[in-house]
């Protein structure tokens, strides 16, 4: 079900960090998404340089950007590929929808930046693997009871039982989580159903599993206008509440996976999967119902064969999978359906084969070169193209794109085993998406888009210094990418935006660095003051547009934003914290955000402020008699009360009202909660 673990791996003062890996690698542990609340990724995945997690409502429509790539849609995710226990999040159609996701049940979260071309194949922007928690095959059985509780009505739940023998385990775990949202109509309740396991086999021979039951529902209030986000009114887009905007989501997955070791050179991981959801969204001037049903699987051979001083380590596999949707559109107005709009049925199937191999040299050299030879299809049926609607044109076809190679390669250096030098190119691919081809809203589809291309340009160091206190990693890049897909807001008369347009507009050139440091003042086991740690961060992004146009009209009314900064990218990031814990159980974390300004418009005439985000969290964990496990804790969130977003529509029409833009961030929010654990 997983991909291959990255190999030599070292922890490191709470972090792991991957020192072999000649790439940048963001790890975040179970550790880093509980410093903070452990139930929203806002908190944690942005305190990872060149990751930004972003959210329409208080926990639906995200999108997460990898060094500004992944923000042309204005919610869920586009231009990465994401994968839980290996089971791709990501459909064919590449579309990536969080709603689902049960953040408190993660158990770590690696985001490889860039294009992952030689493994993982489309994707410009990389690639997110979520992991959940899974059961100790020797931790005996063991039940757990985690409550979280806050403003705005917060409640968290989860109710886990788990059981480990020599070679099997076993976890369940049933979440409920609520919320009234901080904000007018931004209502979310969620329901998480889970049960993981794995059973050895023998030395040799493992199998593994994951299935799921998700329900989540979230309300929409629509967004800001600059005025009204600033003046911090607590305030809906009419449109809205007279739809009852919402996003209701029904999900299922499964997956299972087989790992078989041949021999001490070869070995395989094999995995099938099926998800599937069904997803029904009234917004200001429609109805959307959609179901897709993904099924695929992924087999990875790696080998390891040595010639003298020369060590190759191959990988060769192949990933497909297929997507039917079935997408139905309707007019709305006051919470009364109007006609249909589009009804169409859409199958996808995207599959990429893939070779890399690893060569040890001499002198601690190292070097990976590899490809995957990349292949997307559509076949739309449009329904509404029916004697009953005589002038309706036929949308229905077929979309190949041509197979597309995309390699990758890299040198490493290496200086014993805490610090290495790498360089790489690589080059990723990223088709247009159902969401970019059809426009649901008026039943149109884009036959003109084409693919994204980028390529990668990286050199980056990695190290463990002063006795591995110092954990240390800085990228430095340049990513061309051409045939920039962007999306364009349509908006009313009065502001609001009714929905977007996805064009193929130009290039633009990314160059960025990023850098990153922790080191444990103290590290020592038992004592008073048994851990004292630092972390910072930062980003910097000088993101232009190349030969970039408003349109592909090209006459008079075309512009061209040639050296203009890139629409929602700020040009500083920073972020910061501290860790502390006792020998006696109690912790404390601090973290803070530094967001700078970044332009909205194509043009650069309007700009988000910045702002700046500062939390902390205490708590006391303990070991009880007859084997229970107490973890109590008591937190803040943006504890100076700062206004900020949470995400921002980009290219929104200044030409008439101010446009509706903003999605607010929570304002100074307290909350708590006390976990227990009984082992049995």
């Amino acid at each position: 079900m997983s991909p291959p673990e990255f190999s030599e791996d070292v922890t490191v003062a709470g972090t792991r960090s991957v020192i072999k890996q000649p790439q940048s690698i963001g790890i975040l542990t179970r550790e880093d998404i509980k410093r903070n609340d452990g139930i929203f990724l806002d908190d944690t995945l942005n305190l990872t340089p060149g990751v930004r997690y972003e959210s329409r409502t208080v926990s639906g429509g995200q999108r997460i950007t990898i060094r500004g790539y992944g923000n042309s849609t204005n919610f869920n995710g586009t231009g990465y590929k994401a994968y839980l226990n290996g089971i791709p999040i990501t459909d064919a159609e590449g579309t990536t929808i969080l709603d689902d996701l049960d953040v408190s049940m993660l158990s770590g979260i690696e985001v490889i930046k860039g294009p992952a071309s030689s493994l993982y194949g489309t994707g410009i922007g990389g690639v997110v693997r979520f992991s959940t928690l899974m059961p100790d095959t020797n931790g005996g059985m063991e039940v757990t009871q985690e409550l979280t509780g806050g403003e705005d009505a917060l409640f968290r739940s989860n109710t886990r039982f788990e059981n480990g023998s020599d070679n099997a385990g076993f976890l369940a775990n049933y979440g409920h989580q609520n919320s009234d949202g901080y904000r007018i109509h931004s209502s979310s309740n969620k329901d998480f159903v889970l049960m993981t396991g794995e059973y050895r086999a023998s030395g040799k021979q493992s199998i593994s599993y994951l299935a799921s039951y998700n329900h989540s529902f979230e309300q929409l209030a629509g967004q800001l206008t600059e005025a009204q986000y600033e003046a911090r009114e607590n305030v809906a887009e009419p449109a809205y509440l007279a739809n009852d905007g919402h996003v209701r989501i029904d999900s299922l997955r499964f997956g299972v996976a087989h790992r078989y070791q041949f021999s001490p050179y070869l070995s395989n991981v094999t995995s099938a999967f099926g998800t599937g959801y069904q997803l029904n969204q009234p917004f200001a001037v429609g109805l959307s119902d959609n179901l897709a049903i993904n099924v695929g699987g992924r087999t990875e051979f790696n080998g390891r064969f040595d010639a003298g001083p020369v060590t190759v380590l191959p990988a060769v596999g192949t990933e497909i999978e297929r997507t039917t949707s079935f997408r139905k559109s309707y007019g709305l107005t006051n919470g009364v359906v109007g006609g249909i709009r589009a009804d169409l049925q859409v199958v996808t199937l995207q599959s990429n084969t893939f070779l890399q191999a690893r060569a040890l040299l001499p002198a601690e050299f190292s070097a990976v070169a590899g490809a995957s030879l990349n292949f997307i299809y559509y076949s739309i049926s449009d329904r509404l193209a029916n004697s009953a609607n005589p002038t309706h044109l036929d949308a229905s076809g077929v979309k190949n794109f041509d197979p597309v190679i995309t390699p990758r390669i890299a040198l490493q250096k290496s200086f014993g085993p805490d610090l290495s030098l790498y360089a790489q190119v690589s080059r990723g691919y990223s088709p247009p998406t159902i969401a970019n081809v059809v426009v649901p809203q008026t039943g149109e589809v884009n036959t003109d888009l084409k693919p994204e291309s980028g390529t990668l340009f990286e050199v980056g160091s990695k190290g463990l210094l002063f006795g591995r206190r110092l954990a240390y990693e800085v990228a430095l890049f340049d990513m061309r990418i051409t045939d920039k897909l962007t999306s364009q807001a349509v908006t009313s008369p009065t502001g609001t935006v009714l929905y977007t347009i996805t064009t193929n507009a130009g290039n633009q050139t990314n160059l960025g660095l990023e850098a990153s440091l922790k080191y444990a003042f103290v590290r020592s086991a038992g004592a008073p003051l048994s851990l004292l740690q630092a972390f910072a961060g930062y980003a910097y992004s000088h993101f232009r547009y190349d030969d970039f146009k408003s349109d592909n009209n090209n006459n008079p009314q075309t512009i061209n934003y040639d050296g203009k900064k890139v629409v929602g990218v700020p040009n500083h990031i920073y972020d910061a914290g501290i860790d502390i814990a006792s020998g006696v159980g109690l912790y404390a974390n601090t973290t803070l955000q530094v967001v700078g300004a970044m332009p909205l418009t194509f043009d650069n005439a309007h700009n988000a402020k910045g702002y700046w985000l500062l939390n902390a969290k205490a708590g006391y964990k303990v070991d009880l008699p007859a084997r229970f496990t107490l973890d109590a804790f008591l937190g803040m969130k943006n504890i100076t009360d700062e206004t900020w977003y949470t995400l921002v529509f980009l290219n929104a029409s200044y030409a008439g009202p101010p446009p509706n833009i903003y999605l607010p961030g929570w304002g100074r929010t307290l909350y708590g909660g006390i976990n227990v654990s009984k082992a049995l």
